[in-house]
């Protein structure tokens, strides 16, 4: 009998399409945010607890007593363009609340349940976490104290993001290296970094306990997301210090999925950050790998 999942996406997620595409073994229930208007959902507690979903192709009546897991992707929330404008930050407050409030309700296995990924994908949090369990770390400084920042400034430094650095569906802020003394960040909270020359990069993909450790020699030297095709990428054996950090990492968080970044630097691993929700079919197309397998495996397990 194929096993259902609920996924947890957005119309224009290009990975869920290779799942659905690949997988016929398993039978998908998708659910895309930013179309939740072609959706109806009930939650209701009379005579028990009983999620309802319904759209043009289906009608679910129990939806938590036919799924076996649900996987969240990325919460794109739809267009508010057809509302006036006073009302969108409401609404897209009670979308956000409507749909992380039925994911953190399902009692079954989740990849990764919003509660958990709310926490963890903050840098502040993998500050303290990783620094706690003795990882090597470059030197870090998060602030909006700019006086602050330009005392540890004392060489080259990187400025990054707190959390997800997301901007818009196609845009982010990625890292950067600080040319000049910081003025007023004082609305800005911003993380800072030391510098550290790089021999290449590690971008380590965890489910449960099996690993995908890729090697990086990027084209930019200051974050390899932004010369993506011109990386040379390589499949290799996970340095065992490393694989040790990742499981430490893992279980302090009660994470079962992540997606670490380490750089190597004279034979030292010096850990990132873990992406708790990190994107994965890239590196599956460029290496032949099987993450989208092992994922499938777990969420069917």
């Amino acid at each position: 009998m194929k096993k259902n999942i609920l996924i947890i996406t957005s119309s224009f997620d290009k990975t869920v399409d290779y799942l659905i595409e690949n997988f016929s073994n398993v039978k998908f229930i998708r659910l895309n945010i930013d179309e939740l208007d072609k959706y109806k959902i009930s939650i209701i507690n009379s005579p028990k607890y009983i999620v309802s979903l319904k759209n043009s192709e289906y009608t679910i009546d129990n939806l938590f007593e036919i799924i076996h897991s649900v996987y969240y992707r990325k919460l794109f929330l739809p267009s508010l363009e057809n509302y006036n404008n006073k009302y969108h930050t409401y609404m897209q407050k009670e979308i956000y609340s409507f749909i992380v409030g039925l994911v953190d309700s399902f009692q079954g296995k989740v990849l990764t349940a919003p509660s958990i990924l709310r926490k963890v994908e903050n840098k502040i949090f993998q500050l303290k976490v990783s620094t706690d369990l003795g990882f090597l770390l470059p030197n870090s400084l998060i602030s909006n104290d700019n006086n602050q920042v330009n005392k540890f400034n004392t060489s080259k430094t990187i400025a990054k993001p707190l959390a997800t650095g997301k901007l818009t569906t196609s845009t982010a802020v990625h890292s950067n290296i600080i040319t000049d003394d910081v003025s007023d960040i004082s609305l800005s909270p911003t993380y800072f970094q030391e510098y550290i020359e790089k021999d290449y990069e590690l971008r380590i993909t965890i489910i449960k306990d099996t690993f995908y450790c890729v090697k990086i020699i990027a084209d930019n030297k200051i974050d390899w997301r932004d010369s993506e095709d011109n990386n040379l990428y390589e499949l290799i054996s996970t340095p065992e210090v490393v694989k040790q950090e990742c499981l430490n990492f893992l279980k302090a968080c009660n994470l079962d999925f992540g997606a670490f970044d380490y750089i190597v630097s004279d034979g030292k691993y010096y850990f990132l950050e873990c992406n708790p929700n990190g994107q994965w079919l890239w590196l599956e197309m460029k290496l032949g790998l099987n993450i989208s397998k092992s994922i499938v495996e777990y969420l069917s397990d």
